[in-house]
């Protein structure tokens, strides 16, 4: 069976707020950098990421909000 591979949630954004976390993705700059190297499993783990942050933030996703 094969699995769709992950895309980068980038939105071309590419702004950070104070605690270094984009506000088009929300991916911390660590995680941006490093996208390409992830494995399929550190990807999902980031996109989980980036979910809490938006929750923790109270905003839309993407920023706006």
């Amino acid at each position: 069976m094969l699995k769709k591979k992950i895309k980068s949630p980038c939105q071309l954004i590419c702004t950070y707020d104070s605690d270094h976390i984009c506000v088009g993705c929300h991916r911390s700059a660590e995680e941006v950098a490093n996208w390409d190297s992830y494995t399929e499993d550190q990807k999902r783990e980031v996109i989980d990421n980036t979910m809490k942050r938006l929750e923790d933030k109270g905003g839309s996703y993407y920023g706006f909000g």
